[in-house]
């Protein structure tokens, strides 16, 4: 079984960390359709749009727990992800305006689509949908990495980053499954946590794993937690933030 395990820290400067979240995360549909996809020769024909590639932090949570455990992941979005102002002006984060690719039902023979959230449709009712959002990338430096099976990514919010904000969901997207013209992120995983009030006298660096957890040395063999297996971090780098970039249509 595919599982995820998300690790989160507080990294201070003179180095001593904190760890704040050591789980098991949600793996959403979106990971299992861009499975999908690959088998049966769909969506992108590169490799690298099924990577985890995007991440957004919230200031709210989904309730994943209200739903039935068969069809708790069909969700496709965070509950409060932020606007780039809030990751701030002397942020280090790339931050871009991205078409956020969701799967959509009807239920009145297509005249009308909604998002599909905490519940499935058949085929034959559902579209691939999208709306403008912002979404920060993952560095090259911190990008995935591909182990036997499983893969690792690390999302780091400096010390100029979000601060003054009660953080308490982060989600991880893969770049552009369905290979449109520009990156259409979709989400894969997502995890709701306690608050976390971020502010300048820390970064936040955030380790995910996601794969067949338990089966390699590489991986924890923690589903629901366990040791943290986060790096030392002693350097942080630099900022770039685009402006909105034509949304795009599927």
């Amino acid at each position: 079984m595919i599982k995820g395990h998300v690790t989160i820290c507080k990294v201070h400067a003179d180095g001593t960390q904190e760890v704040v979240l050591d789980k098991a995360n949600m793996i959403t549909k979106g990971l299992g359709s861009s499975f999908i996809d690959i088998l049966k020769g769909k969506g992108s024909s590169y490799v690298e749009d099924f990577t985890p590639t995007y991440f957004q932090v919230g200031t709210s949570t989904i309730d994943v727990n209200k739903f039935a455990s068969d069809t708790s992941a069909y969700f496709y979005h965070l509950s409060s992800p932020l606007h780039w102002s809030g990751y701030g002006e002397d942020s280090d984060l790339y931050i871009d305006k991205k078409y956020r690719g969701f799967y959509a039902s009807s239920e009145d023979g297509g005249s009308t689509y909604t998002e599909l959230f905490g519940t499935s449709a058949i085929l034959s009712s559902t579209i691939f949908s999208g709306s403008d959002e912002y979404f920060v990338r993952v560095k090259e430096r911190e990008i995935t990495k591909y182990l036997l099976n499983t893969i690792e990514s690390e999302i780091v919010l400096d010390e100029n980053s979000a601060n003054g904000l009660d953080l308490t969901e982060v989600g991880l997207f893969c770049k552009n499954p369905r290979g449109f013209r520009e990156d259409s992120p979709l989400l894969i995983a997502y995890r709701n946590f306690a608050p976390v009030t971020k502010s300048s006298e820390y970064s936040l660096v955030i380790h995910w794993t996601i794969g067949f957890l338990g089966l390699t040395p590489n991986i924890d063999n923690y589903y629901f937690g366990g040791e943290s297996h986060l790096p030392s971090y002693s350097s942080l780098e630099s900022k770039h933030i685009s402006g909105p970039l034509p949304s795009i249509t599927n």
